[in-house]
């Protein structure tokens, strides 16, 4: 009895719940748990504003869609102060990098990761850094996958957030008005790391600016993209 009356209130207090299904009294549940453990698929296509002119989309990967227990997982992460579900989402990146490092293996180049930042506004509020997270298991994962040496960069900034409530063509010009990047050192290519991929416009922004520079991109590494069921799966650059 002594021992349900202190997690009754413990509960009442900080309600734990898994965030993939409400269960309540777990942090989260092995079903919800395991969409964390997919493989990464390319995913590039679902993103209508990825494409660069001139350029063909380059490879997007992800292991999770954004939706049922996917979303939940983030939006707890990111909105919900659920830092708990940091170790569970970096091993999820550190799985997906691992999985697609032989296929990065073929760039004729050193590679370094390159986080794409959050809002500032968002940072702050967070009080961590989610981005950096997500790029230190991309680099720990690259190495499990047998690409030692790997470089996590932050050189990519944001001077404020993409455009809210707007069409996707309105957010995709603020966005790319917004992304400015540092020099990457000569003779290094660059993967994209981030927690979800929606319209695209970020990454594209992120290479556009990368790519101004002579730094080429050769990919990118999410956690989730937005729209479910149309990921293919492939181990191929092209």
């Amino acid at each position: 009895m002594a021992t349900t009356a202190v997690r009754d209130v413990v509960r009442a207090v900080v309600p734990v719940e898994c965030p993939g299904c409400g269960a309540l009294d777990v942090r989260w549940c092995d079903t919800c748990a395991a969409v964390w453990w997919e493989p990464p698929l390319r995913s590039e296509q679902l993103a209508p504003r990825l494409d660069v002119e001139g350029r063909a989309p380059f490879p997007v990967w992800a292991p999770a869609t954004l939706a049922g227990p996917a979303h939940g997982f983030i939006a707890a992460w990111k909105d919900a102060g659920r830092r708990d579900l940091d170790a569970v989402l970096a091993d999820a990146m550190r799985r997906s990098a691992a999985a697609v490092a032989p296929a990065l293996a073929a760039i004729p180049t050193r590679l370094t990761v390159v986080d794409v930042p959050s809002r500032p506004g968002a940072r702050r509020r967070r009080g961590r850094d989610l981005a950096a997270l997500l790029a230190s298991a991309a680099v720990e994962g690259l190495g499990d996958g047998g690409l030692p040496g790997v470089k996590h960069r932050r050189v990519v900034r944001l001077a404020h957030g993409e455009q809210r409530g707007g069409s996707a063509r309105r957010r995709w010009s603020g966005m790319s008005a917004a992304v400015t990047s540092a020099p990457v050192p000569q003779g290094e290519a660059v993967v994209l790391v981030d927690d979800v991929m929606t319209t695209g416009a970020t990454l594209a922004a992120c290479l556009r600016s990368l790519e101004g520079r002579g730094v080429p991109v050769v990919g990118a590494i999410v956690l989730a993209v937005a729209d479910a069921g149309r990921a293919t799966a492939t181990s191929g650059l092209g």
